[in-house]
């Protein structure tokens, strides 16, 4: 439970993070221009890699291809909100999403650069595909966000282009995982943010805190210091609980004498930030802190030595040499398809590119963004994480978020 203790320190530290608050960027604002070279782009793409259209989905999870695109994002529901946006070498592009967005999306959406053409989905998306292949066959076209489109859109699709060949795009997605200047500077204050709530979780450990108790906390922070909306469910863990990779915040009490890991981040103008920190809370076991200091020091040894140039799977294997040196590669834990952690971001928490895995041809780009996170889990002893988004650069990567990645609280 929150102690008396903690509840009084509370009240003077809310004051000053709202004094403090981070409500106001600088540099952030992507214009009406920007956009319109987005879109330009996108068509020469398009036309270079042989398709005759492109269709962009999205919805209000996974909105970044949208968003990137024309500047909106439905909101979130249990109903499903999807968007498309179709493009094609020579025509206005045409964006599609559900009627009771409409209005809003003519008001705030980038569309208003390029034509203002926003249509129904459900009752208009196959009517148009068909109407327009009638008068220009579009016999073969890509679908970006292609491994999570609803079946319900996809069957209109092809309800729409029954003979076409619709096949996954990357297009997209490999535009948008390369920042500009203004969206890194989001994406910094959205890090700096994050920061604010792993200060607030240091501060806030007590005995009988439980997870969920710090998880109110730590958003509450977040939300009083400038963020707009969620990233991800927080994730804080304590106790066994480490022996999961992912896990919600429990009733779990926080004691002392262990390590609380907490995975957490915030949205600004729909650019992420996505960090862990693991803290030692109290005279913990040295086998779990020499633990943590060897994951931290791999981690370390790639946030220097991976950079611009060089392939995924060259960026996977300095770290895992490093972590053959501090014995600990058999406890790293691959989230998924085999790669260790890093994962692209952006506007959603989990972007495509770049992709660093053992089997990764793809060449990082300068000023790509990806979270870099490595998690390790001994099953006999605990589980211990460390993640920051980070930039990559030509002699290094940069960190987005700067909270000590060890501390240790009495």
């Amino acid at each position: 439970m929150i102690s008396t203790k903690t509840r009084e320190m509370l009240t003077g530290k809310f004051q000053t993070l709202i004094n403090e608050s981070i409500w106001d960027g600088f540099g952030e604002t992507i214009t009406g221009d920007d956009y319109k070279e987005r879109m330009v782009r996108a068509k020469a793409k398009v036309e270079e890699d042989g398709l005759d259209a492109l269709l962009v989905f999205g919805d209000c999870y996974r909105m970044s291809n949208i968003r990137w695109l024309v500047d909106y994002r439905t909101i979130d529901g249990v109903y499903p909100q999807p968007e498309i946006v179709f493009i094609a070498p020579g025509a206005d592009p045409v964006f599609f999403l559900p009627d009771s967005q409409i209005r809003s999306a003519h008001e705030e959406s980038a569309m208003k650069y390029m034509g203002d053409d926003i249509r129904e989905i459900r009752g208009e998306l196959s009517a148009f595909l068909k109407d327009y292949s009638a008068k220009k066959p579009l016999k073969k076209v890509g679908l970006c966000g292609y491994t999570y489109c609803d079946l319900e859109i996809y069957e209109e699709i092809k309800k729409g282009l029954p003979d076409a060949d619709i096949q996954e795009s990357l297009i997209i997605e490999r535009f948008k995982s390369v920042k500009t200047e203004k969206e890194l500077n989001t994406m910094r204050r959205a890090g700096r943010v994050a920061d604010i709530g792993a200060q607030m979780l240091y501060d806030i450990l007590d005995d009988g805190l439980t997870e969920k108790e710090a998880q109110s906390l730590v958003y509450a922070s977040m939300f009083a210091s400038g963020a707009h909306c969620i990233a991800f469910d927080i994730m804080i863990q304590t106790g066994k609980n480490l022996l999961s990779l992912f896990k919600r915040p429990t009733d779990t009490k926080i004691v002392r004498g262990d390590m609380v890991m907490m995975d957490h981040g915030c949205r600004i103008n729909d650019y992420v930030s996505d960090s862990a920190r693991t803290i030692v809370f109290g005279d913990a076991d040295k086998r779990k802190v020499e633990f943590l200091e060897k994951l931290n020091r791999v981690f370390e040894h790639g946030l220097v030595n991976i950079c611009a140039g060089m392939t995924g799977k060259e960026a996977d294997s300095i770290i895992r040499s490093q972590a053959d040196k501090e014995g600990i590669t058999k406890f790293l834990v691959s989230p998924s398809e085999g790669r260790i952690g890093p994962h692209g971001t952006g506007m959603d928490p989990e972007e495509h590119f770049p992709v660093i895995g053992p089997d990764s041809d793809d060449i990082l780009e300068e000023n790509q963004t990806f979270c870099y996170e490595l998690s390790a889990i001994d099953e006999d002893l605990t589980g211990v994480r460390t993640e920051d988004p980070i930039v990559v650069r030509k002699d290094g990567m940069e960190p987005l978020t700067n909270f000590p990645r060890i501390s240790f609280k009495d």
